[in-house]
């Protein structure tokens, strides 16, 4: 028997009902994020958070120091590298707009003088992490940085990475994710699919508030 299907009745696809879908959760998603607020969320999550952090730090037990890096590129158009660039900065300081880069983003905030710490999902676990500054570049690659990914105790779990490139109508972002090897490939892979959730998202409202969509 053929597989059900519901569509538009003009339509041989799901793509529409299911942006109509999207939409409604992301607004859905977001209200109730706003309204539980950061503590909350935090406090809702405990056993969530305690819970991946045993699941990191079991990765890096049996990884013995070894690692894994998983790196996914994205192109995009209508705006240029530097633009995003400049976008970004200023939006870390914008927690309502770092959540709704991803709906598995739970608090992306900095106490002053403090690390940003990322609650957010490796593989099928929530985590709680924190993020060194950016450093200028990425071994031999000038144009890249990374950022080292932390425990609370300060123990390093990973890193993150990121290349722009400009090209003739946008530009290409190289991201990467370097993870205890025992996390290749499952954990590896679902963090480069939230990578091109998070950046997309990022990218677009960037471009719609610089005038450049």
């Amino acid at each position: 028997m053929t597989a059900a299907t519901v569509r538009l009745a003009d339509e041989d696809t799901d793509v529409t009902i299911d942006g109509y879908e999207l939409f409604s959760a992301r607004r859905a998603l977001e209200l109730l994020k706003r309204k539980v607020g950061r503590d909350g969320l935090l406090e809702l999550l405990g056993d969530e958070t305690a819970e991946g952090e045993a699941f990191l730090r079991d990765h890096l037990t049996r990884s013995a120091g070894a690692e894994a890096t998983g790196t996914t590129t994205l192109r995009a158009s209508g705006m240029t590298a530097a633009a995003f660039g400049r976008w970004l900065g200023a939006a870390f300081a914008r927690e309502d707009v770092m959540l709704a880069g991803h709906p598995e983003h739970y608090a992306i905030h900095a106490e002053p003088g403090r690390l940003v710490n990322i609650v957010e999902t490796l593989d099928d676990q929530v985590c709680s992490f924190f993020m060194r500054p950016w450093a200028d570049s990425i071994d031999d690659v000038p144009a890249g940085r990374r950022s080292h990914m932390l425990l609370g105790d300060g123990t390093v779990v990973g890193s993150i990475a990121n290349v722009f490139e400009d090209e003739h109508d946008g530009f290409t972002v190289r991201l990467s994710v370097t993870l205890p090897v025992t996390c290749a490939p499952d954990v590896v892979e679902q963090h480069l699919e939230h990578f091109a959730v998070e950046f997309r998202t990022w990218i677009l409202r960037a471009a719609a508030e610089s005038g450049e969509a």
